[in-house]
């Protein structure tokens, strides 16, 4: 076992304890970027926050949303006083530094904290999880990620256009294209999932199909399929909470959206268990397929085996070192002897 992930399982361990600071739990090194996002019905600011900055608290306009956008969880002592000076629980630091957590959505005291997964391909064939995390709490915003992969550029997008009027409502609109940009990214992979696993099945339904990295591609599916439904079940059963807190209730605008995207998880449930499905009839129809190629192979070998035993049999018998032999020193021996093997073998 590597010092690294000694490091990181200690720092799980300790991460489980209640206590007033935590350690990052994961693995990846990315410098902490914090960036600043203000608006209302009249104006939209945003701006790169250094992480020395003296104050967060003194950051925020009582007259704007503030959403604070922070990428990488390095420097946890700056995500610590972050969360000290926007007067939020130290316990967030335990979901905000735990990258292991399940999805999960949790109302307490006026603030909201929601931990997500979402899961999307990272390479061809490889899919990734990304933990995100998103705080409400009054008029402010925020979100943290661990590696900033999942682009959030339609969110501020919206904000830009003004689209469905989210600069002039509170910060449910905005959380709610949050969510909806992390829930469309999930249903991406997952179609992904089940359209290759449609392909390959069309493949295995060929009789003469000679794919043969078929067992592995359906195996990295297996594995996205399993990481998407992780993710998904939790958040799924979670979201219902949300539907219950004073961020959406108080707004009946919202309403439809957070109704939406609820209609959007249980989309991406359906299709991860339709994968699932594909998989368990797909591997089913691999095992024979293989053994039928493997017939066929057999096959092939038995004839070739077919074809040279009698000319193995007559080479061997003609040549033992025998000095008294009929036909030995005759002429045309070794002419009769290619007639008869090529005999033998047509016959």
């Amino acid at each position: 076992m590597s010092s690294h992930s000694i490091v990181r399982r200690n720092n799980h361990i300790k991460n489980h304890l209640f206590s007033d600071t935590y350690q990052y739990d994961g693995e990846y090194s990315v410098e902490t970027e914090i960036l600043l996002t203000q608006y209302n019905a009249r104006i939209l600011e945003w701006k790169k926050i250094e992480r020395d900055t003296p104050s967060f608290q003194e950051l925020i306009d009582p007259y704007c949303i503030n959403w604070f956008r922070v990428t990488g969880l390095k420097d946890v002592q700056t995500i610590g006083r972050m969360l000290q000076e926007l007067e939020l629980h130290p316990v967030d630091n335990k979901a905000v530094l735990t990258p292991c957590h399940a999805a999960r959505i949790d109302d307490d005291a006026g603030r909201i904290i929601m931990v997500l997964r979402p899961c999307f391909y990272e390479s061809k064939r490889t899919v990734t999880s990304e933990h995100i995390c998103i705080i409400v709490k009054g008029n402010v915003i925020v979100s943290f990620r661990e590696r900033g992969l999942l682009s959030m550029d339609n969110v501020m997008k919206s904000l830009r256009m003004n689209i469905m009027s989210v600069r002039e409502s509170d910060p449910a609109m905005l959380v709610a294209f949050m969510l909806n940009a992390v829930i469309s990214t999930m249903i991406g992979t997952a179609i992904k999932v089940e359209e290759m696993l449609e392909n390959m099945d069309n493949i295995l339904l060929e009789a003469e199909s000679t794919n043969i990295n078929i067992g592995r591609q359906i195996e990295q599916c297996r594995h996205a399929n399993l990481i998407i439904q992780k993710n998904t079940i939790p958040l799924r059963k979670e979201f219902k909470k949300l539907l219950d807190t004073d961020l959406v209730r108080t707004n009946p605008a919202t309403h439809p959206l957070y109704t939406e995207i609820y209609n959007q998880l249980d989309f991406l449930l359906l299709t991860s268990e339709n994968s699932k499905e594909l998989l368990s009839s797909m591997r089913d129809l691999y095992v024979p397929n293989t053994d039928l190629k493997m017939n066929t192979i057999m096959k092939r070998l038995t004839l070739v085996s077919t074809l040279f035993i009698p000319i193995t049999f007559l080479v061997g018998l003609w040549g033992m070192n025998f000095e008294i032999m009929p036909e030995t020193k005759w002429p045309y021996g070794y002419l009769f002897a290619l007639v008869v093997l090529g005999i033998t073998v047509g016959g």
